[in-house]
């Protein structure tokens, strides 16, 4: 059984990616500072344990007990996001990926890099975002995925062939992207609507969707708090405005059916924990390959 460590564990993403992957596994330990996103966490995965810790506040010999397998992590992306300063490799924040780099050459590993979006997958939403896979192997990283989709998932019953990119330029055509409506748990919800001093403000700046729309806008941490490159609203078939709810983002990014947010979670909390997670689809794609290359 594979031993995988789960850093800057967050929501669980990546713990619902590896279920997508055939694989003999257990999480040993799931790290964040985040005690919100841990309670989440603890929620749908009450087996793991779960440290509420910053990553380098673990002593060396604590990591060299573990004896991990396998080493998942979605660290904070703020050098790159649109609202922040967009420093991008300015922000001393980045020094530790180009320190990640060096030491992944310096113990023989061999990476891939990729700026991926659900969207080139048949998934209607933006959300793009860097992805790195690395391994101990003789042989350069090749990837080249065949996506299976199931209707019991979000996805289509045909098969996608497609050649994971550096770039994020589209992979499929138009007529292969699925339709938002596939991902609503119900067109109305009176629950979610727009007031009239709500809506006034958003028809100058949002992005307003039907259900027959095949892309939405990245959700981000500030969804329902503000309007402008936050996200996408839908329009009803009453022609309501409305927001999506906390459930409808996690369909989008391909959380399993059966995954939820405590009750004590407010839909303002599970906006800013969704919008700081990962679509999980995407990286199960990358874990699926990256582990089909280590066993051939």
């Amino acid at each position: 059984m594979l031993r995988v460590l789960e850093l800057f564990s967050g929501i669980g993403g990546m713990h619902c990616a590896l279920d997508l992957v055939d694989l003999n596994y257990e999480i040993i330990a799931a790290i964040d500072i985040n005690p919100i996103a841990n309670l989440v966490y603890s929620s749908n995965f009450p087996d793991v344990p779960i440290m509420n810790r910053t990553i380098e506040g673990i002593p060396l010999n604590q990591w060299e007990k573990w004896h991990a397998d396998i080493w998942l992590m979605s660290p904070p992306c703020q050098p790159f996001t649109r609202q922040g300063k967009q420093e991008d490799l300015n922000d001393r924040r980045t020094n530790a990926h180009q320190l990640l780099l060096n030491t992944l050459e310096t113990y023989n590993y061999y990476y891939q890099q990729y700026l991926l979006s659900p969207i080139q997958f048949g998934i209607p939403n933006s959300r793009l975002r860097y992805y790195l896979i690395a391994k101990q192997e003789e042989k350069s990283i090749d990837i080249h995925s065949s996506l299976i989709q199931t209707q019991n998932s979000f996805y289509e019953n045909d098969q996608i062939t497609n050649k994971c990119s550096h770039s994020s330029e589209i992979l499929i055509d138009s007529n292969q992207l699925m339709l938002i409506n596939d991902f609503l748990i119900s067109n109305e919800n009176s629950n979610f609507e727009l007031d009239e001093k709500q809506l006034k403000r958003a028809l100058h700046v949002c992005d307003i969707i039907t259900c027959h729309a095949k892309r939405s806008f990245c959700f981000t941490k500030s969804y329902g708090k503000y309007f402008e490159g936050t996200g996408s609203l839908i329009r009803t078939l009453s022609n309501r405005i409305r927001y999506f709810t906390p459930q409808e983002i996690a369909n989008l990014h391909c959380f399993p059916l059966n995954y939820h947010f405590p009750e004590q979670i407010t839909i303002r909390q599970a906006y800013s924990l969704l919008g700081n997670s990962l679509n999980v689809f995407v990286v199960g794609v990358l874990l699926e390959n990256l582990f089909e290359r280590s066993s051939t």
